[in-house]
């Protein structure tokens, strides 16, 4: 007696919900080789942009820098992400303009400098209050870390000239 070959197909939605998580671990990992290989930004420390600011954060033990983060994030005075991102909109729709309203361009970019500076302002007070927290064998600490930090350079190259 010849044996039967019989194949069961998997449901249909079994098909899908596996073709779906591929696509899902497909973008995450575009998304994370994007960002290995992109060109450094200000938020990579490279760049006119890199904020001052940042060697500091950077140095920071985590639960020190999580409440300066925190502290600004948690700021009702300053705009939230949302209205950060309503910004930028707004700007791309008038660089697409026809004619360039050079004004409404120039009035969004004293806008958007004037968050800028709020957030600024705000992260420095919240280091500050941070600082102060620290006892003097913790800032010692903390001051040779900010060294570290700067002596690797802007893509953490630990070989970077001192």
């Amino acid at each position: 007696m010849a044996e039967e070959n019989t194949r069961t197909r998997s449901p249909l939605w079994m098909r899908a919900l596996l073709l779906i998580s591929l696509g899902v671990n497909l973008a995450i990992a575009g998304l994370v080789a994007g960002f290995l290989l992109r060109e450094p930004g200000p938020l990579r420390g490279g760049g006119p942009g890199a904020s001052f600011g940042l060697p500091y954060l950077i140095a920071m033990e985590r639960p020190d820098r999580r409440a300066v983060l925190d502290t600004v994030r948690k700021n009702n005075d300053l705009p939230n992400r949302r209205a950060r991102r309503e910004q930028f909109a707004q700007m791309i729709t008038l660089i697409r303009a026809t004619p360039l309203d050079r004004a409404a361009v120039e009035a969004l970019l004293k806008r958007q400098a004037r968050t800028a500076g709020a957030v600024q302002s705000a992260a420095q007070a919240a280091w500050l209050a941070q600082l102060e927290l620290m006892d003097a064998k913790a800032r010692a600490a903390y001051a040779d870390r900010i060294e570290t930090v700067l002596r690797r350079g802007p893509k953490g190259d630990r070989k970077a000239p001192k």
